[in-house]
C-alpha cells in the first residue's frame, strides 16, 4: 500500500475515467458505515450474467443467480460492480434481461475520509496519476436535456389502485411501485455525475462507467458485511424537506400512522432475511426508526444486524437481502410477482444493487437516486402502498425522491 498526497475524489477520477471499465464509490460521510472510496479502472477480468454466466465473454456457468455465480467464480481481489433488479427473474421463472456485470480488481485507490487520507494499492503509476489529479479543474455543466417520456400521475394513480386491490385481497401486506423518466442529453455519465453529488450527496454514490453507465446517490445499503458482522439499514418513511422547519417535519412524519407501519413491516422483513444466514439469537435491532435528513427528503431509518452462521459467506448474506424489501414490499415473493403484472416496463438495474465484494467488508447499496445511461438516460422512483395510501400522495412521494437526480441531468 502506497500513501500519496490528497486530491480530491473526483479529480482523481477524471484522470482514469477513459480507461476499461473505470468506476467510482464515493462516500459523502465520514462515519463507519460509509468511511471509504474506491476507484480502480482495467479489471482482471469481467464476469457478465444473465440466463448464463460469461467471464471475459466466454460461457462458464448456466447459473442465472448473481450471488450463486460470483460465489462460483470468485478468487481473489476487489470484486465492483452491480446485480441488476432483473436478476429477481430468476426466482419467479424467468430470464434477466438486463444483466449483472462485476469487474474484478487487483489494484485501486482508497480514500480513508476520517483521516482524510489517500492511498493505492497496485496501481502502476499511481503516483504521476495522483500528480495529474491534482491540476484538473473538474466544474458542473448545464448540457441540452429534454424528457421523451415519464410516467403520468394518472397511470401511477392506476398502478396505486390496483396495488391496494390486492392488499386488500390479502395478496401482500405493502407492495413498492416505481415510475420512470427517460431523458435525451448531451451530457456526458461523468457531467451527470459531477453534478449529481453536488445536488443529493449521500453515503453511496457512484460512478460505473461500464457497457452501460451507472450515475447514483444512494441513501440505502442493501446489505453490509463487516467480517462476519451483518448489517441491513432499513430506510422507509419519506417527507420533503425545508429549510429550517427539518425538526417540525420530522416530529410530523414519526407521528404518521401509515409510515410508522410501513417502516415497521420493512424492519421485520429486514430482520428475516438477516436471520436467514445469521446465528440464533444473534439478530438485534441497532437503530429503529431514526428521523435522517437528505439534500430535498427526510427519511425514517433503523439498523439491523447479526453475526453470519459458520460457513455463510458475504455473497451468502447479499442473496439473502436481495431484493431489498424497502424496494419490493412484503410478502416479498409476491410483491415481486405483483410488481412484473402492475409495472409499465421493466425495471432493469434500478432497485437492484450497486457496490463491493472483499475478503474483509463488503457493501452493496440499493440502486435508488440513479440515472441508467445507455444512449439516453432513465430515472426512476418508487413509493410504498400499503392499505390505506392516498394515490396521488404518492405520487408527489416519487417527484420529491426523483427531483435532485432530474437536476443532475440538467431538468
Amino acid at each position: 500500500m502506497q500513501k500519496h498526497e490528497y486530491v480530491e475524489p473526483i479529480k482523481l477520477y477524471a484522470v482514469i475515467r477513459d480507461e476499461n471499465y473505470p468506476f467510482i464509490l464515493e462516500s459523502a460521510e465520514k462515519n463507519g458505515r460509509a468511511r471509504f472510496s474506491y476507484i480502480s479502472f482495467n479489471p482482471l477480468y469481467t464476469i457478465r450474467i444473465d440466463s448464463r454466466t460469461k467471464v471475459d465473454g466466454e460461457v462458464v456457468a448456466r447459473t442465472s443467480n448473481p450471488f450463486d455465480a460470483l460465489k462460483e467464480i470468485h478468487v481473489k481481489g476487489l470484486l465492483v460492480g452491480y446485480v441488476s433488479y432483473d436478476a429477481v427473474n430468476s426466482y419467479i421463472g424467468k430470464t434477466p434481461e438486463t444483466p449483472s456485470v462485476f469487474g474484478c480488481y487487483d489494484g485501486y485507490f482508497v480514500y480513508d475520509h476520517y483521516l482524510r487520507k489517500l492511498f493505492s494499492v497496485n496501481i502502476e503509476n499511481a503516483e504521476r496519476i495522483v500528480e495529474r489529479a491534482k491540476r484538473i479543474s473538474v466544474k458542473g455543466e448545464k448540457g441540452v436535456s429534454s424528457v421523451l417520456k415519464a410516467g403520468s400521475e394518472e397511470e401511477f394513480v392506476k398502478m396505486v389502485e390496483k396495488g391496494k386491490e390486492q392488499i386488500e385481497e390479502g395478496e401482500v401486506y405493502q407492495i413498492v411501485l416505481s415510475r420512470e423518466y427517460i431523458i435525451d442529453t448531451d451530457l456526458s455519465p461523468f457531467q451527470m455525475y459531477v453534478n449529481l453529488r453536488k445536488t443529493n450527496s449521500s453515503p453511496y454514490m457512484f460512478l460505473l462507467e461500464f457497457d452501460r453507465a451507472l450515475i447514483g446517490s444512494s441513501p440505502e445499503t442493501m446489505g453490509r458485511v463487516e467480517g462476519r458482522e451483518f448489517i441491513i439499514n432499513p430506510i422507509a418513511g419519506t417527507a420533503k424537506r425545508e429549510r429550517g422547519r427539518e425538526k417540525e417535519i420530522a416530529s410530523v412524519l414519526l407521528g404518521d400512522e401509515k409510515e410508522r407501519a410501513e417502516h415497521v413491516m420493512l424492519v421485520d422483513l429486514a430482520r428475516n432475511d438477516v436471520r436467514r444466514v445469521c446465528k440464533r439469537g444473534s439478530v438485534k435491532i441497532k437503530k429503529f426508526m431514526e428521523v435522517v435528513e437528505y439534500p430535498s427528503v427526510l427519511h425514517i431509518e433503523s439498523e439491523v444486524v447479526g453475526e453470519l452462521k459458520a460457513g455463510m459467506t458475504h455473497f451468502d448474506a447479499m442473496k439473502a437481502a436481495f431484493p431489498a424489501g424497502t424496494v419490493t414490499g412484503a410478502p416479498k415473493l409476491r410483491a415481486i410477482e405483483l410488481i412484473d403484472s402492475i409495472e409499465r416496463n421493466r425495471r432493469s438495474v434500478y432497485a437492484g444493487a450497486v457496490g463491493y465484494f472483499s475478503e474483509s467488508v463488503s457493501d452493496l447499496a440499493i440502486a435508488i437516486r440513479m440515472i441508467e445511461f445507455d444512449g439516453r438516460a432513465r430515472v426512476r422512483a418508487g413509493a410504498g402502498i400499503v392499505a390505506d395510501s392516498i394515490p396521488e400522495k404518492e405520487f408527489l412521494e416519487t417527484e420529491n425522491k426523483i427531483a435532485n437526480v432530474l437536476k443532475a441531468v440538467g431538468l
